[in-house]
């Protein structure tokens, strides 16, 4: 199976040490914005695996369910939980 790497796309290598640990080169620390102690994100696809974050897979999916036009439902359901919130406050 060939497979290409996209021209915009940058390879970097490391190592998986002991006990399976792998340690992000800088490189990745700093394309991810992460920090020590920050949770990420293994998205497993087929054989492939996809390093992210939440606020990142966050910002990937809002607006994700806006229709063609131009409805968006991730808004509607933030609102409606916004009111809901509202509500249950005593």
């Amino acid at each position: 199976m060939a497979t290409s790497v996209p021209h915009d796309s940058q390879v970097i290598t490391g190592q998986l040490g002991p006990k399976y640990r792998a340690i992000l080169p800088r490189a990745v620390r700093d394309a991810l914005h992460v920090q020590e102690g920050d949770t990420l994100l293994y998205l497993v696809e087929g054989e492939q695996v996809r390093l992210t974050t939440k606020r990142q897979l966050a910002q990937e999916l809002y607006g994700s369910l806006a229709e063609d036009d131009g409805h968006d439902f991730t808004a509607e359901l933030l609102e409606e939980r916004r009111t809901e919130m509202q509500r249950e406050k005593p």
